[in-house]
């Protein structure tokens, strides 16, 4: 009964990620909804992560929703009490982010280098009003982002459901040793190690030398080639990694064909007839996916700008730290869903230009790149 209830609750999350997914593109581009309409389908067709109790696909409805509420706020035409919620939304929404899984605030990252720099680039047209508007939802942000994490933290402290012993926390550097050996990913050993270490500064001063040593062994070139083929593996699985470790079911992994429940399991369990039916589909998917973004090239809108940066960001997060498997990527998947979504219409452009079907004028597509 509990197991369901933790599948039940990643099926919400998963699908209120996809609701805030669409709200974002009705606030950016109306006129892409239908095109959100269809790509959100097919992701959720060919995401079975989506019964199983995960912590990526616990953080996709809060990532998706800080960027919701990031987009409302930049938005200068809606009510300013919807813009002030939305920037409160913003600051709760990445500090719940970041005790819930940390690395999912890179687009927040991204965001604050993208605003730095139009800032520095258009501060000389900007208004005082602008200005005195843009750190009012700043103080919000911050705000509501400093009071949630004072909350959060002293109920995680004074719970006493669970006894923690911080004298048992790994540190950062554990994991950036782990990324370097093997494929780049969670490495048993390395983990095993940290139980028998007392305290955290022997933990630390254990990764160290093994990450110094594993760096040293592989020398500039050889640090090169294994960043290539991590992040080949990062990026290569449409299932990410669905199947490929863990207990994920415990009932038995060849079901028969009786009923329209066995019919769908033949499909995602390990020894289904049509699993390899399921990963060619999941892997189209993601080809597909990756392709209108790669073929969206062209439009400096900001928006554009900063899903790039944040899928940039994740790339060289998961290539600096444990990763070498795509189920890493998981907690990315709103950039990747919206910067597909948004590109659309460019890559429909670009393919016409490219194959020559008929000619577009360079003034009209950048006129249509600024309308947006």
């Amino acid at each position: 009964m509990l197991h369901f209830n933790f599948k039940s609750r990643t099926l919400f999350f998963v699908d209120l990620s996809a609701i805030f997914n669409l709200l974002s593109v009705r606030i950016l581009q109306k006129r892409a909804m239908g095109t959100a309409m269809y790509i959100q389908a097919a992701w959720l067709a060919v995401f079975p992560t989506i019964i199983m109790p995960y912590t990526d696909a616990w953080g996709l409805p809060l990532v998706s929703f800080y960027l919701l509420c990031y987009f409302a706020v930049r938005k200068s035409n809606l009510h300013s009490l919807i813009r002030v919620a939305a920037a409160t939304g913003f600051g709760i929404s990445v500090m719940l982010t970041y005790f819930i899984k940390p690395s999912s605030i890179i687009p927040v990252i991204a965001i604050a280098i993208m605003e730095a720099l139009m800032a520095l680039d258009r501060h000389k047209s900007i208004k005082p009003q602008h200005w005195f508007v843009a750190l009012a939802m700043m103080l919000f942000m911050c705000e509501s982002a400093y009071y949630t994490y004072q909350y959060v933290n002293t109920r995680v402290e004074n719970q006493t459901y669970i006894q923690v012993d911080k004298s048992r926390a790994i540190p950062a550097i554990h994991f950036m040793a782990m990324g370097v050996y093997g494929q780049g990913g969670y490495s048993w050993w390395q983990a095993v190690e940290m139980t028998f270490l007392p305290t955290k500064q022997q933990k630390t001063d254990y990764s160290v030398m093994m990450l110094k040593k594993r760096l040293k062994k592989l020398g500039p070139t050889g640090y090169l080639k294994f960043l290539v083929k991590k992040q080949r593996n990062n990026t290569a699985d449409g299932t990410f990694g669905w199947l490929k470790e863990g207990h994920f079911f415990l009932e038995n992994q060849k079901p028969n064909n009786k009923g329209i429940t066995n019919k769908l399991k033949n499909f995602i369990y390990l020894y289904g007839r049509h699993i390899a039916d399921f990963r060619f589909a999941a892997q189209l998917w993601w080809v597909t996916l990756l392709a209108i973004i790669a073929l969206g090239f062209g439009p400096r809108w900001s928006v554009i700008q900063i899903l790039r940066l944040s899928i940039v960001g994740g790339f060289m997060f998961l290539l600096l730290f444990e990763g070498g498997r795509s189920r890493y990527l998981i907690q990315y998947l709103p950039c990747f869903l919206l910067l597909s979504i948004l590109s659309f219409e460019r890559v429909v452009v670009n393919v016409k230009r490219l194959t020559g079907w008929y000619e577009v004028k360079v003034d009209e597509a950048a006129a249509a790149d600024k309308s947006s």
